[in-house]
């Protein structure tokens, strides 16, 4: 059932007007207002990520400023802006958030965490019940069942797509949104995730491991393939690319 967001709002003296849920959020139930945004959800850590997007906001990075928080929820300003259209994410878009999120590598706001090992592996039980050939099959096991080294540690947002980013009226990038992935992995894990890869290959290419890259890329694809959001196809298309 879902929660009444009004008393959010108002027990820290925050307008309702033109209250809606928004069309986005996957592990969080988010609502907005003219000035603020409630992201709710009982498994998120509010407070930490509250502390992120401050420190995040100290290194220059454009993102909303977290208003209050407790367990269970947060409320954030609302930044001016919508979530880009696909036409919207031009290499210059691109170059603009890869700008914030090398303020954020440089300026990591919190400190760094020892890896418990120092090799990637994936999940092999992503593969599914997919219509794979068996030499897919085959290949999509010893991609995400074979240990691989790890890069060197990064602090990343982690989980920057289309619609944790913000456009203003002139289809300029405004802001980076959603700190709930962020933490200490590698570059790769950074780019993993983007919905274009070319300019951060293009600027960040002799520092990234293809091999690496594309075995993050693939297994974050089956996610998102058993999710019924994509094709497998495209999963295909990032197995060719593992090599």
């Amino acid at each position: 059932m879902t929660a009444d967001p009004a008393p959010y709002f108002t027990r820290h003296g925050l307008s309702l007007a033109d209250l809606r849920r928004a069309d986005t959020g996957f592990s969080n139930e988010v609502w907005l207002t003219d000035t603020a945004v409630l992201r709710l959800g009982s498994g998120a850590d509010h407070g930490r990520e509250a502390a992120i997007a401050l420190g995040a906001r100290v290194a220059g990075v454009q993102t909303a400023r977290p208003l209050f928080w407790a367990p269970g929820y947060s409320l954030w300003e609302r930044l001016p802006g919508r979530v880009p259209t696909p036409a919207q994410l031009t290499p210059q878009f691109w170059n603009a958030v890869l700008d914030d999120l090398e303020r954020l590598h440089a300026a990591p706001p919190e400190a760094y965490s020892p890896r418990l090992s120092e090799l990637w592996v994936g999940g092999p039980g992503l593969i599914g019940g997919a219509d794979w050939t068996p030499a897919e099959r085959n290949a999509l096991s010893r991609m995400l069942s074979t240990p691989y080294p790890l890069t060197a540690p990064v602090f990343v947002h982690g989980d920057v797509y289309r619609h944790n980013l913000l456009a203003d009226a002139q289809g300029n990038y405004a802001g980076l949104l959603d700190w709930g992935n962020a933490g200490w992995a590698t570059l790769e894990h950074e780019c993993a995730v983007l919905d274009e890869l070319e300019p951060a290959l293009d600027r960040w290419g002799t520092r990234l491991d293809p091999g690496l890259l594309w075995r993050l890329r693939l297994e974050l694809l089956l996610k998102v393939a058993g999710a019924g959001r994509i094709s497998y196809d495209v999963v295909r298309e990032a197995l060719a690319q593992c090599g």
